[in-house]
């Protein structure tokens, strides 16, 4: 009976995806090591073990636990913010999608414990690590599924396979799945890819009901990223072009009726929103005394998208510089405009927009990212794209992409290796120069040890050195 299911109609659809995502699992890395890992870990453990949004004792087991490594969480601890909470500037959206992995991994403690397992019930241990880390993985795993189904609904199954696996394995996706999966980004890939499959499967007609659905799914990704917001565009900007087509090509009477519809289902959205983004604001208010982020964020911002072209091409963590994939995926998009229009513009103007609100940061290099981390929310957007400009290929072009493709994937690796063992500086500008010098004459003789180090001796990566 299996092996029927298997050579199925749904095995011959998903199976490379799948089979790529079991062989990749060598790869995960549970941890919880940098400020940004720990400040949406705190925002879980504290919620759940002390019933309160204050993060201090979170902070300080951090800092005691190695107090080199995270003496960046020491302003954290020691800055009272006006209501008097620790500052913590990330959103709940991870801790939402981890919970239910913590609590089964607080529920094997017990157990554990109640069996005679010497095991701590504290929160902050390895059941608890693995639970967060896990919860990344597969939410994270999840999202990329989702964008290969989306992909699938303009492309062949090759062309959506290649596209998906290339973004997924020479972008900083696989960084933040595998190696660093307690940030939240692998969340915020599936927060996306939920929204836009839920978006595009009610395109064609959407009841009031489904808007308060996609309203819950537009919340939901906000909360996991708060620039997740700009995802928003795709549904203004769709909307937008489909009413002016409608009162162009229908009479006022049916046109009335259908904005009438159209109405009541954007206040069926906003509602579902609202309620699900409720909490963000609760603690909002609670840490900082006003409903929006912390001024820490905001004080990094500016008016005027400064670095909007540093974002994509200079050496310190520039999109298409560190991670070329992705700029085929942006190009990509012009192909995609040939077989549905709309959505290719709305999906170029959510990443224009991105690009010109990280450019607007003083922060826009992402400190110690692997790559251009904030991107990885854009992953359906650089994955349709590659996906239909292979489509609009010849066979024999198409294996040569394929190929490319493979050394995209050798050349994230290269940069992976190079980001792991201080190669290049992680939070400090480095010219292509260098990063091309040492892809072909640093990595190479390195590989070896450094594959050896990677299976045998992990934690020697990111080993506090004094």
């Amino acid at each position: 009976m299996t092996s029927e299911i298997l050579k199925g109609a749904w095995w011959q659809e998903w199976r490379v995806i799948c089979l790529i995502a079991v062989i990749a699992l060598p790869l995960f890395t549970p941890r919880v090591y940098a400020s940004d890992e720990i400040k949406y870990f705190a925002a879980l453990r504290s919620v759940y073990f002390d019933r309160d949004l204050h993060y201090e004792n979170e902070y300080a087991h951090f800092i005691a636990r190695d107090p080199v490594a995270h003496a960046g969480l020491r302003p954290l601890r020691d800055t009272l913010t006006p209501t008097g909470y620790r500052l913590n500037d990330a959103p709940i959206g991870a801790a939402v999608l981890w919970a239910p992995f913590y609590v089964i991994a607080d529920a094997a403690v017990v157990v554990a414990r109640f069996s005679g397992v010497p095991v701590q019930r504290d929160g902050y241990g390895q059941p608890y690590i693995w639970a967060v880390c896990l919860g990344s993985l597969f939410w994270g795993t999840a999202g990329l599924f989702l964008v290969f189904r989306f992909c699938r609904r303009f492309t062949p199954r090759w062309d959506s396979t290649v596209g998906v696996c290339a973004i997924w394995f020479a972008s900083p996706v696989v960084f933040y799945l595998y190696i660093t999966p307690a940030m939240a980004h692998a969340n915020s890939l599936f927060a996306v890819a939920l929204f836009l499959s839920v978006w595009q499967s009610g395109r064609d007609f959407r009841s009031v009901r489904g808007w308060f659905g996609l309203g819950m799914v537009a919340g939901l990704m906000i909360l996991v990223r708060e620039l997740n917001w700009l995802f928003l565009i795709v549904v203004v900007v769709d909307e937008a072009l489909v009413i002016i087509q409608m009162l162009r090509a229908e009479g006022k009477a049916v046109a009335v009726g259908e904005l009438r519809r159209r109405y009541k289902g954007y206040v069926s959205f906003s509602l579902a929103f609202v309620l699900v983004v409720i909490p963000q604001f609760y603690v909002y208010h609670t840490l900082n005394g006003t409903f929006g982020p912390t001024p820490f964020i905001v004080e990094k911002f500016s008016l005027m998208p400064r670095h909007a072209l540093d974002v994509l091409v200079s050496g310190f963590h520039g999109l298409f510089s560190w991670h070329p994939v992705t700029l085929l995926g942006v190009l990509g998009l012009g192909f995609l405009w040939q077989r549905d229009a709309r959505l290719a513009a709305a999906l170029a103007l959510c990443f224009v927009a991105q690009v010109l609100v990280i450019g607007s940061y003083d922060t826009w290099a992402g400190g110690a990212s692997f790559g251009a981390r904030r991107f990885i929310n854009c992953t359906p957007i650089f994955a349709i794209g590659l996906a239909v400009m292979l489509a609009n290929c010849q066979a024999r072009i198409q294996r040569v992409a394929a190929v490319g493709m493979v050394c995209l994937v050798f050349w994230n690796a290269g940069l992976a290796i190079q980001y792991s063992t201080g190669l290049i500086p992680r939070d400090a500008p480095v010219t292509m120069q260098r990063i091309v010098h040492n892809q072909v004459f640093e990595v190479p003789p390195r590989i070896m040890g450094i594959a050896w180090r990677f299976i045998f001796d992990r934690s020697s990566f990111y080993r506090t050195r004094s």
